[in-house]
């Protein structure tokens, strides 16, 4: 019992010692702004990101028709796409090729099943390079999700691979 207050004497004087032994330097709180250099207060513009893009759509139902149209809209509506229908242009786009069909054939109002394909084409005449792909089914009260979802993805993907675009 006597051999244990020692060490726990030692113990307390080292954590005391800790506690009052000054701060390194690097571990001070955040530097203050200086005085005399003002901080930027308007928007900066941001790097130039604007990608073409082409929408083709191959499908019969009317659910995948509204979904190509509504997609074109928002890509039409956002200043980071630009919308390429003119499929004769010889430039570098991301092409998004859209394949939808009725999820029941008896009943084509109920839902559709989509494929999309995301694609970078150099020009007019070269092979195309397969950059995501993604499958799944949609209903007429869940399109404006699946469009968001869609230019988000698209989004996604012009940044990933920005480096063919230049």
């Amino acid at each position: 019992m006597h051999a244990i207050r020692p060490v726990l004497f030692l113990a307390a004087l080292l954590l005391a010692a800790l506690c009052l032994a000054p701060a390194p330097a690097s571990a001070a709180a955040p530097a203050v702004p200086q005085a005399g250099k003002p901080v930027q207060d308007a928007p900066q513009a941001g790097a130039d990101r604007t990608t073409v893009v082409n929408v083709q759509l191959d499908g019969t139902d009317s659910l995948g028709a509204r979904l190509s149209t509504r997609l074109k809209e928002r890509f039409n509506q956002s200043s980071l796409f630009r919308l390429n229908a003119d499929e004769e242009r010889d430039a570098p786009e991301l092409r998004v090729l859209l394949n939808t069909a009725p999820e029941f054939p008896g009943r084509p109002g109920v839902g559709s099943v989509y494929g999309v394909c995301w694609v970078f084409s150099q020009g007019k005449g070269y092979l195309g390079y397969l950059l995501a792909r993604e499958v799944g089914t949609v209903n007429a009260e869940d399109l404006d999700a699946l469009v968001d979802k869609l230019v988000e993805r698209t989004d996604g993907i012009a940044a990933k691979y920005g480096n063919l675009w230049k």
